[in-house]
């Protein structure tokens, strides 16, 4: 099983938020309350254009806040506060492209400022750009030490580079700065599973699970490095404890699936695939294993219904429509069969797959 790969931390960007990591859920006004008290000096229409942004942000009118602040950056263009407060409304807004520009401009101002850095980072993490993230959440660990998330999203984008001795001394930092970090201790868990320093990783996990026993990410991760170690029925139990913290997460249950579909426990996978694309429609993964799991016990009714909904997600995967045929033909619906087995001859071969063309052309032989 892959290891789960740890967030990147979705704390707000705002001067001293303290959100949760997995999260990114800021209260909706802190990222402009230093715009309303920025510039004091300044001329009395970019105070009431400032006063009038705030009241825009508070009705929850991102977009015309959005405008007035730019208004503002005009008659005051070397206020990085302004554009550190138009790059948060455009993170909470899901627009990080937009969000890390204007983090660029007030870093741009304000190279010193450890939020703007840690801002930076946030966004350009969220843009999967890891190496500028790492350089804008080292920047702000440097800047201010006391910044936890900043730590953690340092260690963070070195884990999604791979860089896990560098990662593994991020995470120990961020524990430094807050000793009760179960985030911190879960994560760098992961890092030295994949060091493969397999006792100190499950002491580390162990630890954040005592700290955080209710975070469902945290047992996620502890399930991980328990099947990693051979433990899989304490694997699993963390997993099922995930899984009661938060019932609607498809991805848990996918875990959950592939876990008792590896102790050959087909019922139970069956119904955690069939649980996992209840909780997550568009989880394509579940619903095949879910049908590949019919199609073997030979329940071709419901297995055709499986791979029918996999194909509208995903109309170019030719293996759904393999098996699409090889369950038509075991209901004897041999035209639908044929139909579906051209339809994967073709796009094996688009693929340059001769393994896949050879089979579907051995299955079509069988055809009545």
């Amino acid at each position: 099983m892959t290891a789960t790969i740890p967030s990147i931390a979705y704390a707000s960007p705002c001067p001293q938020t303290k959100t949760e990591i997995k999260s990114y859920t800021p209260p909706l006004n802190c990222g402009v309350k230093l715009l309303a008290q920025a510039n004091q000096a300044a001329n009395s229409n970019v105070n009431k254009l400032l006063q009038q942004g705030r009241e825009l942000v508070d009705a929850g009118n991102y977009q015309q806040a959005i405008a007035i602040y730019q208004q503002a950056a005009r008659l005051d263009p070397k206020n990085a506060q302004i554009y550190s407060g138009i790059a948060y409304l455009q993170a909470i807004q899901g627009d990080f492209q937009a969000a890390a520009q204007f983090y660029q401009q007030a870093v741009t101002l304000d190279p010193h400022n450890a939020d703007f850095q840690y801002g930076l980072g946030y966004t350009m993490a969220k843009l999967q750009n890891y190496q500028a993230a790492t350089e804008a959440y080292r920047r702000a660990s440097l800047l201010d030490r006391s910044k936890t998330n900043a730590h953690l999203g340092l260690a963070a984008s070195l884990f999604r580079q791979e860089k896990y001795n560098e990662a593994l001394i991020a995470y120990q930092v961020a524990i430094k700065s807050d000793p009760n970090n179960a985030e911190a201790y879960a994560s760098m868990g992961l890092a030295l599973l994949r060091l493969k320093r397999f006792p100190e990783a499950l002491q580390a996990i162990q630890q954040g699970s005592q700290l955080s026993p209710r975070d469902a990410g945290v047992q996620i991760k502890l399930g991980t490095v328990l099947l990693a170690t051979g433990d899989n029925r304490g694997g699993l139990a963390a997993f099922e404890v995930a899984s009661r913290l938060e019932p609607r997460n498809g991805d848990i249950q996918l875990q959950i699936a592939e876990i008792l579909k590896a102790q050959n426990n087909l019922k139970g996978a069956l119904d955690a695939y069939q649980r996992a694309a209840y909780a997550n429609p568009d989880l394509v993964a579940a619903r095949f294993a879910a049908g590949d799991i019919l199609l073997e016990q030979q329940d071709y009714l419901e297995a055709i219904i499986m791979y029918r909904q996999v194909i509208r997600k995903t109309p170019d995967n030719a293996d759904a429509h393999y098996k699409m045929g090889l369950a038509l033909h075991g209901r004897k619906r041999e035209s639908e069969a044929l139909k579906s087995f051209k339809t994967a001859l073709k796009l094996f071969q688009e693929q340059n797959n001769d393994e896949g063309e050879k089979k579907v052309e051995d299955a079509m032989k069988k055809l009545d």
